[in-house]
């Protein structure tokens, strides 16, 4: 088992946030680095650190773009201008998020399972 790196995991979300001062985004970055530590199988070597790490951050990017869009202001007017906001896009972040989570897959305990019967 590795821990993970988070001055690694914040230099990935600045790349992928496009942030120069990515400090602020530190508490996203721990907490995802954290959340894939408990899934984290006990016989990983350092040949995981590369993909949990990238997953890590992908996780925090994701949750970045859901604040982001969580918070853009409404459409506005003032006189013959009209101010509308764009339409937030997640589903990329989120896609990088879950390709990231497979590339980390062989590191990582299995989820959960629930088998039920279907009654017709």
């Amino acid at each position: 088992m590795i821990a993970l790196e988070r001055p690694a995991v914040l230099a990935r979300f600045a790349l992928l946030a496009g942030l120069d001062d990515a400090q602020p985004c530190l508490p996203l970055c721990e907490d995802a680095a954290a959340q894939l530590e408990r899934r984290e199988r006990e016989d990983c070597g350092e040949e995981a650190l590369a993909p949990l790490t990238a997953a890590a951050a992908a996780l925090a990017f994701y949750r970045y773009a859901l604040a982001q869009a969580g918070g853009l202001p409404g459409s506005f007017s003032a006189g013959d201008v009209r101010v509308t906001a764009g339409a937030a896009n997640t589903a990329p972040a989120r896609a990088l998020w879950r390709e990231s989570l497979a590339a980390a897959a062989p590191y990582l305990k299995d989820g959960e399972f629930l088998f039920r019967r279907v009654l017709p």
